[in-house]
């Protein structure tokens, strides 16, 4: 981040915010980005301490982004919502896709905003919007009018959720945030989910919570069995509910995003895409 950057980041959004670390600055922080502010630096380095399977991780998610939109598009899905999109990093979702499909990108972090308003809300030849909220109040952000007026309700729209549900820990908010998303998504529609999970390597994930918990950011690892659940009985594809790591070896399509993938241990969650039939 330049400094005219930094001291306007301060200016609009206030020291404090800049003196806590963010979850999604420190995902980036893990990515190579610098948008970061100290804070993040040092919540990431401590995480790395005890996790230094982390930014490897940080990775193989943001791979992962790739292998939802080639399987949606694959199925002649055209329409994208991003829900917890974090700050921007290359390769933007709406550059993976084809001139004119529309995206919505959605995220609760001011910071987050500011960043995504000034890279991804584009003119021509894309079609994309930004939306400030939040998505344990799905019913409320699903109704947006920026929201409606971008994506066709009638038509299959692909829905990512990547690394955003383990930074709510309330179950049943999430839990009925998501059969909210699965209800109102049109047949056809793909839903892709990452998250964090204990049940690769207990130990470890333990240690990387407790760290975030270090730099007051809470995080929640969920079983198989709580993941699964988000995806209610959408008809899963490709690898299915698995290893986020075991999705890089299902085809050559995915593999050539992921060419070397860390082994389950070190990557430490359930990926899936399902569509609803």
């Amino acid at each position: 981040m330049t400094a005219a950057r930094r001291a306007l980041a301060l200016e609009t959004l206030g020291h404090d915010y800049s003196a806590t670390a963010r979850a999604a600055r420190v995902y980036e922080h893990l990515l190579g980005g610098v948008d970061t502010f100290e804070a993040d630096r040092k919540a990431a380095y401590d995480l790395c301490q005890v996790a230094p399977w982390a930014p490897a991780a940080a990775r193989a998610n943001r791979y992962f982004l790739q292998v939802a939109a080639t399987t949606a598009l694959g199925l002649g899905v055209r329409q994208f919502l991003d829900l917890g999109c974090g700050l921007p990093h290359r390769p933007y979702l709406h550059e993976l896709l084809p001139h004119g499909s529309p995206v919505v990108y959605i995220d609760r972090d001011p910071g987050v905003l500011g960043h995504a308003r000034c890279r991804l809300d584009t003119g021509p030849p894309y079609t994309t919007a930004v939306l400030g909220a939040d998505l344990l109040n799905m019913q409320e952000l699903l109704q947006h009018e920026s929201l409606t007026g971008a994506l066709d309700l009638t038509q299959p729209i692909a829905a990512i959720v990547h690394d955003v549900l383990p930074w709510s820990t309330d179950d049943t908010t999430v839990a009925d945030a998501m059969a909210v998303l699965r209800s109102w998504l049109s047949a056809g529609s793909i839903l892709s989910i990452t998250h964090l999970t204990t049940h690769f390597n207990p130990h470890g994930v333990s240690l990387a919570v407790a760290a975030y918990e270090r730099h007051g950011i809470s995080t929640r690892p969920r079983s198989e069995k709580e993941v699964a659940a988000f995806f209610g009985d959408f008809s899963h594809l490709g690898a299915g509910l698995t290893a986020l790591n075991k999705w890089s070896a299902h085809d050559s399509a995915i593999r050539q995003f992921t060419p070397h993938p860390a082994p389950a241990k070190g990557c430490p969650a359930f990926a899936g895409i399902a569509v609803k039939t």
